[in-house]
């Protein structure tokens, strides 16, 4: 893994969701709580997630880990995607990419296992970090154990894999 790089790549997805975010609130995530912090650190949780998740081959790590990180610039901001991202990361964050919700369950549960274990990174941050409590429905729930049934069964009991479980069950 280039480090560099990726202190790079940090850098520039703190300043999209920073400097670059389609509507100013796109720039804060905000909990239950009242609290907040800074939109790229749903995408840079995970990035390092990924990254952890030694059961995976590195073939798979290192691709995903750059896609999780510019996973939302896309959805959520002005900014353009680095040139030199490899075109297997280019697609995978496309593949991520949506502006209507029934139509990312649709497309992603249709997709190889790679998007969906992908999709299961950022909706389970999602539900970690509690932000999904108030604004979705039980067709977004059903979406997420269908991707953790999905990834357990192409890639065994990853870390995200139990996470996701685990959240579920405490919703």
């Amino acid at each position: 893994m280039d480090y560099k790089k990726l202190t790079e790549y940090i850098k520039l997805i703190i300043e999209a969701h920073q400097e670059k975010a389609l509507k100013p609130e796109n720039a804060l995530r905000t909990f239950p709580s009242g609290e907040s912090n800074p939109y790229f650190t749903h995408s840079l949780w995970c990035a390092m997630t990924i990254l952890l998740e030694t059961k995976l081959p590195e073939s798979i790590r290192l691709p995903g880990s750059e896609a999780l990180l510019f996973h939302d610039v896309l959805e959520d901001t002005s900014a353009k995607l680095p040139t030199d991202l490899s075109q297997e990361v280019k697609d995978l964050v496309q593949s991520m990419t949506f502006d209507d919700f029934h139509k990312e369950v649709k497309e992603t549960l249709a997709k190889p296992p790679i998007n969906q274990l992908l999709k299961l990174y950022d909706k389970t941050a999602t539900l970690y970090d509690g932000v999904v409590k108030n604004k979705v429905g039980k067709e977004w729930y059903d979406y997420l154990q269908n991707l953790v049934i999905n990834v357990e069964k192409e890639y065994g009991e990853l870390n995200i894999v139990l996470l996701a479980k685990t959240l579920l069950e405490n919703r």
